[in-house]
């Protein structure tokens, strides 16, 4: 009777796995000894040496056979993330013609089809690969936007790769443009004044909000019956917020170092303070630089680190600019291939953004609501 079979189902496996390992080895062993190609490549070292090679090459073949296609799709993964990053970075060309027309139509310089309020245009943010109302990208904008990547101004931010990062923030952008001094970094993003300083278009944001100034109007109206309401204990539309202290959590800093100050020892306190100091919670920079280092583990390739008062940010600019170099080097692909949509009249895949259209639906819904509370007609035109 075979012992495998008593054996559990897992080890089994093991077994089986070794037991096909063994024949695969000999088996290229065999073809090694034998074949006359191989014999030709032997000729001219030590028998022995050819023998332990035989041995020890067949068990690095089987590593290979077994872990190499998982590290070749891990590679093409890699080259894929960047491929699609860079196709990420083109599309930053038109958020930013997105975005100066949006400071033209708070303004109300000009119109456009389909807008009606302003978050419409955080809709086709999200949609900015169906816009069709912003003209096609030029082979000189993308140059410039090539430009843009290859000056020592870039910082290639990760959350402006990510889909969430805000594009459309008007109020935010424009704000800080019109309040910070000049010896303070802004937060509109680095292609946007690279962009206003190569076309002369910063001034757009200096443009009034007419357009935002009147839906305030209305949003107020509808909020503060919504809020007169819920006191008036009519509707439970609002719920009212509660400061972070009064949340009962084990994970609430506030409530657990107040449970422990008022209920143990000395001695747990002592070692409640002395742990929880040891495991502060991670700053952006942590995150950053941990993102950096596993993503560099895994290159081949060397990376030169400058010199730097934090170890962090030596990191994550290191990171930054292995990736600027990779999306600089795929660009070029990805805008051939947007030419060629273009060309074919191929469509981009539509994005799942069902909260961003509720969001949108829910804020004309409260304008029309308002301008009914104002005595107003219930349409968009003001």
């Amino acid at each position: 009777m075979d012992n495998k079979e008593n054996l559990p189902a897992h080890l089994k496996q093991e077994v089986d796995e070794a037991q096909r390992e063994a024949i695969a080895r000999m088996e290229i062993e065999y073809e090694l000894r034998h074949e006359l190609k191989y014999k030709e490549f032997f000729a001219g070292y030590h028998p022995d040496d050819v023998e332990e090679f035989i041995k020890a090459y067949s068990g690095r073949k089987i590593t290979w056979i077994n872990w190499g296609k998982f590290y070749y799709e891990h590679n093409e993964d890699h080259q894929l993330r960047f491929y699609n990053q860079a196709l990420q970075c083109l599309w930053q060309i038109q958020q930013k013609k997105l975005f100066n027309l949006q400071c033209q139509w708070r303004a109300e310089k000009i119109k456009i089809p389909g807008i009606v309020v302003t978050v419409d245009f955080r809709y086709w943010e999200n949609n900015i690969k169906q816009c069709s109302f912003i003209p096609p990208i030029t082979q000189w904008e993308f140059e410039m936007y090539l430009d843009y990547l290859k000056s020592d101004e870039v910082e290639l931010d990760p959350a402006e790769a990510d889909f969430e990062f805000e594009w459309q923030d008007f109020i935010r952008f424009a704000d800080d443009y019109n309040s910070v001094k000049d010896d303070v970094e802004l937060i509109i993003p680095l292609w946007y004044q690279f962009y206003d300083n190569r076309m002369g278009t910063d001034s757009l944001m200096t443009l009034p909000d007419i357009r935002g100034d009147k839906e305030t109007k209305y949003l107020k109206a509808y909020y503060e019956n919504v809020n007169k309401n819920v006191s008036d204990g009519k509707t439970d539309v609002l719920k009212l917020e509660r400061k972070d202290i009064d949340y009962l959590s084990v994970y609430n800093p506030g409530i657990i170092e107040k449970f422990v100050r008022t209920y143990e020892d000395k001695e747990i306190l002592r070692y409640f303070i002395s742990y929880e100091k040891s495991h502060k919670p991670m700053e952006f920079a942590d995150e950053l630089a941990e993102m950096a280092f596993k993503e560099l583990r895994e290159l081949s390739e060397p990376i030169p680190i400058k010199s730097s008062g934090d170890w962090r940010e030596a990191l994550i600019d290191a990171w930054e600019e292995y990736r600027r170099k990779q999306i600089v080097k795929l660009l070029p692909l990805v805008y051939e291939d947007y030419l060629q949509k273009q060309e074919l009249g191929i469509s981009y895949q539509s994005e799942d953004t069902k909260e961003v259209t509720l969001e949108v639906e829910e804020w004309r819904t409260a304008i029309i609501k308002g301008r009914e509370l104002l005595l107003e007609p219930p349409d968009f035109n003001f």
